[in-house]
């Protein structure tokens, strides 16, 4: 192949493979192959033809790209490696959706929890962290490309379809999509469903273990998703949802139902919600 025929074949989406983490606005965002790209700063447009490195201000084709990746100028050797590397075609349909309109995330990273603010955090809450660990991560997270390294950060609570509800004590957010988080491992257990996961991470730190199975609608707009998935548990429900208005219209519209269910939210009124009783003992 020539210069030509490689521009025309070979897309840079179609090299970095699945060095591509997600779509954005302005094309896709992309782990630059020539150093540990964290904070991923590379961004390809839309087309695939062209490429931006926003650390060290690079960009091309996809000639240029491979060249950098190489670290040479040599044509000869771009030729050679694109001859005999096993390169896949893109799939653009792998990243539909994947961004939800008006979140404005340019990344976002989920890795084990490690920051001591995010810990601080969760004393704060009075959240037990082994338990905390069993399902939360630690989101690196930016709202727009930055060639410095900094990033934000938050507590990263995963739901059924991937999305994250993101907390840390000056932010409260989610990425797309949203949807119910289930945790159906524990044979012959009641299940527990709970609003947001604050409440159920202070609900199992209440019982000092995790004794139950739990759902999380993570947002009452995800009642008829959770709702379907009850409907084919045999064992006792337990609804644990909020001590306001919207938790009170929520509980009436899962026992309307799911007649078994039992509202315990009783046990922790007069608080808002779990969270709120677990800081007042």
């Amino acid at each position: 192949m020539n210069i030509a025929e490689i521009k025309e074949k070979y897309t840079c989406l179609d090299y970095l493979g699945d060095r591509v983490v997600r779509k954005t606005s302005a094309g896709y965002l992309a782990r630059a192959p020539w150093r540990d790209d964290v904070h991923p700063s590379l961004t390809v447009t839309p087309n695939g033809r062209g490429w931006k490195d926003h650390v060290t201000g690079e960009h091309g084709s996809i000639i240029d790209l491979v060249m950098r990746s190489l670290n040479t100028n040599d044509v000869r050797r771009v030729l050679h490696e694109l001859d005999t590397t096993a390169i896949s075609p893109f799939d653009q349909q792998l990243f539909c959706g994947s961004k939800e309109k008006g979140n404005g995330f340019a990344f976002i990273e989920v890795m084990p929890i490690q920051s001591r603010g995010l810990y601080a955090y969760l004393h704060h809450r009075r959240i037990d962290t082994t338990i905390a660990r069993q399902f939360l991560k630690e989101a690196h997270y930016g709202f727009e490309v930055r060639n410095d390294g900094k990033y934000l950060y938050a507590l990263a609570y995963a739901n059924d379809r991937g999305g994250h509800e993101l907390r840390s004590g000056s932010y409260k957010g989610s990425t797309h999509p949203k949807w119910i988080t289930t945790h159906f491992g524990r044979d012959n257990a009641p299940t527990v469903v709970f609003e947001g996961f604050m409440d159920m991470l202070s609900f199992a730190t209440l019982c000092g273990e995790v004794r139950h199975n739990y759902v999380t609608l993570n947002s009452i707009v995800n009642i008829p998703a959770a709702i379907e998935v009850l409907r084919h548990i045999r064992g006792k429900i337990y609804l644990a949802l909020d001590n306001d208005e919207g938790g009170t219209s929520a509980t009436r519209q899962m026992l309307n139902a799911l007649p078994t269910a039992i509202d315990i939210r009783d046990r922790f009124a007069p608080a808002k919600d779990i969270n709120e009783w677990l800081l007042g003992q």
